[in-house]
């Protein structure tokens, strides 16, 4: 009888975490579209230099930046900035032409992906939240993912949605549904939106051999469907570009990224950090200068903020997550520590942390321990989504 209860409560779990998530994602959401639609309406738009046009069109505001290549993507191929185009993975702006076949334009579809993309993954990590830990963290850690303050990007035309949707897939398949078949579907799904999806690697041979009497071979079988993704994408680079590695070069050749040790990494970082912090003390000119400038400066003072935040959580990390999930944030967060730009070392950070998903249930962990913490965390979390938010639709760099 005892067993009966148990697998009825298991049963009905699933099911119960929906009307949590839905609220949560649907005040988030709600939240992050307001203050953008505000944002551009109130706020001088910055003209970023060198930067590709936003689409036009509803939503276009949702396309700033990287918005921008994968619109462009979208709706004109690869061949229209190659090769510099090449280094955005071809998963999304796939779906996103397809939208735009059906009607509308590519923010419009980029947003609704995103959007999609966010429920998904929202759920997906409160049901491994839960399953690790229990209800209170699963709770705390959507809480903490969806007003994180660069949560914003899963509104955008982006890939930071639908990869965190695939990855959290991939790990919800893997120890919530005993499914590595599933798992390593998402997985190779995530590999063609962003090469470091290859990475779920880590977590799903781990899990495989822990207990590879449970899984057999069938479950290897589906594991090894990881890389099929990154290897499709070299496929068609080689066939289009004469170059299966193409997109690999661009971020040194186009961005500037080169290999670097951590130390010196570090020590660019906290001098261009204190060269930006003046403008966070100076909000007018951040907000309202019609250039990017102030904003990318002061993007060096908040990358350096986020990595002594991401460093904490790793730290935890090691003693609250399974192996394989640590090992894999540590492997996705290491490139930006690994490969700095020359004038902003640790370019993106923040909204890479995004989809570290094991980040944020750590977080969980932590702060469900204290509603008077998760409170706190969750006000000045929503009070610098409120400014990124803002900086982002108007033109000004965040990450």
């Amino acid at each position: 009888m005892a067993r009966t209860s148990a697998t009825r409560a298991s049963a009905t779990k699933p099911a119960s975490a929906w009307p949590f998530v839905l609220a949560v994602f649907a005040l988030s959401r709600l939240l992050f579209m307001g203050v953008g639609t505000l944002a551009v309406t109130f706020l001088p738009r910055a003209e970023p230099a060198g930067s590709p046009l936003e689409p036009a069109g509803f939503l276009s505001y949702w396309a700033h930046w990287d918005g921008a290549w994968y619109a462009e993507i979208a709706t004109e191929g690869y061949g229209a900035r190659a090769p510099a185009s090449t280094a955005f993975f071809p998963l999304y702006p796939m779906l996103v032409r397809l939208g735009t076949a059906a009607g509308g334009g590519a923010a419009l579809w980029g947003t609704l992906i995103s959007l999609v993309s966010t429920l998904f993954a929202l759920y997906f990590v409160y049901r491994i939240a839960e399953r690790l830990y229990d209800v209170r963290a699963a709770r705390a850690a959507t809480l903490a993912l969806a007003f994180f303050p660069t949560a914003f990007f899963l509104n955008a035309v982006y890939t930071e949605a639908l990869f965190l949707a695939l990855t959290a897939g991939s790990v919800w398949a893997l120890l919530v549904r005993r499914d590595l078949l599933l798992a390593g579907l998402l997985g190779g799904l995530a590999a063609a939106t962003r090469n470091l999806g290859v990475l779920l690697l880590i977590p799903l041979l781990l899990e495989w051999y822990r207990n590879r009497r449970e899984f057999g071979t069938g479950g290897l079988a589906g594991v090894l469907l990881v890389p099929v993704g990154l290897l499709s994408y070299t496929v068609f680079l080689a066939g289009r570009f004469g170059d299966p590695m193409v997109s690999f070069r661009q971020q040194e050749e186009y961005w500037g990224r080169t290999l670097a040790s951590p130390a010196v990494t570090l020590n660019a970082a906290w001098s261009r950090a204190a060269e930006g912090a003046g403008y966070l003390l100076d909000p007018a000119t951040l907000f309202l200068d019609a250039s990017a400038g102030p904003s990318l400066a002061a993007s060096n003072t908040i990358n350096l903020a986020f990595l002594g935040l991401l460093l904490v959580l790793l730290g935890v990390g090691l003693v609250v997550l399974p192996p394989g999930l640590s090992l894999y944030t540590l492997a996705v967060l290491l490139p930006p520590l690994l490969t700095p730009s020359p004038l902003f070392p640790l370019m993106s950070l923040p909204r890479f942390m995004l989809g570290a998903f094991p980040l944020f249930l750590v977080l969980g962990y932590l702060l469900s321990r204290s509603r008077p913490a998760l409170a706190v965390w969750l006000v000045a979390s929503v009070a610098g989504g409120v400014a990124l938010t803002a900086l982002f639709t108007t033109w000004r760099w965040v990450a």
